[in-house]
């Protein structure tokens, strides 16, 4: 536990480390976005509306004439009590000529209204349980030092994230051969601070590992799974069917990543989503990014290397 425990230290203490969790943490809320789409909904609502009217009268609002007798003015009344004047009173009141209180009130009544609505749903898969994680970490000698650093810290945050979220989580490291540990399984504590533990050296070559991803992925319990690569980039060529391989699992809503920890990359396309970290300038950037069809950097269909060295661009 005192890797464990002397890595969430560095992560705490170090921006570099921070931006790379903020960003892992933020690819769960980017993609509940994507899956959401906008409909039109009929929506009913209910108003209460107030208008004026003349059959509650509860204000004076002016006065009137007419023969209303309980709305009379007071000087209208008084002729009653003059003999003389009281025949002018009943002429009035034939007449509807007598001086009334004009009196109003408000009548309330509820209204109901259909009114059509841009309303944000969510695919039906969205409300099931989060998809497993398949973490790929290239431990070859080129990713010693601050890259194999961001790489332990990546890893422990996703593998913390899925323990909190109850997710299958699988580790596969690859350098010129590849180790798996089922880190959401009894033990898998240890397992995990062996991996942080160990020192990176050996060649690249990243096919085995996405080899073992897909075959996860054809289990139950790792269906729509998110695959993360951290590497530094120079992991050689991907065959034209491991390519066809990844392609039919994304179909399946199974998602491959890339975190390229590396000063010079080119867009790898056969990700849904590419980005890099600068480890010089400590800047991560989109290098592709399948939703929106878009790279920063050269990306071509036939050329399967994920290049490194600038000079390699055409």
């Amino acid at each position: 536990m005192d890797t464990i425990i002397r890595l969430f230290k560095e992560i705490k203490d170090s921006s570099s480390l921070q931006k790379i969790c903020d960003l892992l943490g933020e690819l769960e809320k980017k993609e509940q976005e994507e899956r959401t789409k906008k409909i039109m909904e009929q929506r009913t609502y209910t108003f209460n509306e107030e208008i004026l009217s003349k059959e509650y009268k509860e204000e004076i609002v002016g006065v009137s004439l007419g023969r209303d007798i309980e709305n009379l003015l007071p000087q209208e009344l008084g002729m009653l009590d003059d003999n003389e004047l009281e025949i002018l009173f009943y002429l009035k009141f034939i007449q509807n000529r007598l001086f009334c209180f004009e009196k109003e009130g408000y009548s309330s009544f509820l209204r109901e209204e259909q009114i059509e609505e841009e309303v944000e749903q969510q695919d039906e898969d969205e409300s099931q349980d989060k998809g497993a994680m398949i973490i790929c970490v290239d431990t070859s000698g080129s990713m010693m030092g601050d890259p194999e650093l961001i790489a332990k810290a990546a890893t422990l945050f996703l593998a913390a994230k899925a323990k909190k979220q109850k997710r299958p989580c699988f580790l596969i490291n690859f350098s010129t051969e590849i180790e798996c540990m089922e880190l959401s399984k009894k033990g898998g504590i240890v397992e995990l601070e062996e991996f942080l533990s160990k020192s990176f050296n050996g060649g690249t070559t990243i096919a085995p590992a996405l080899k073992r991803g897909i075959e996860k992925m054809k289990e139950p319990q790792f269906e729509k799974s998110d695959l993360l690569v951290i590497s530094d980039g120079g992991f050689g060529l991907i065959s034209d069917g491991l390519r066809k391989e990844v392609l039919e699992q994304q179909e399946l809503d199974n998602r491959f990543y890339l975190l390229d920890v590396s000063t010079f990359a080119s867009a790898n396309d056969l990700f849904d989503k590419h980005w890099r970290y600068d480890p010089a300038t400590q800047e991560i950037d989109t290098l592709y990014d399948r939703k929106n069809a878009k790279s920063t950097q050269y990306s071509s269909d036939n050329d399967t290397t994920c290049r490194t060295d600038p000079l390699n661009f055409p």
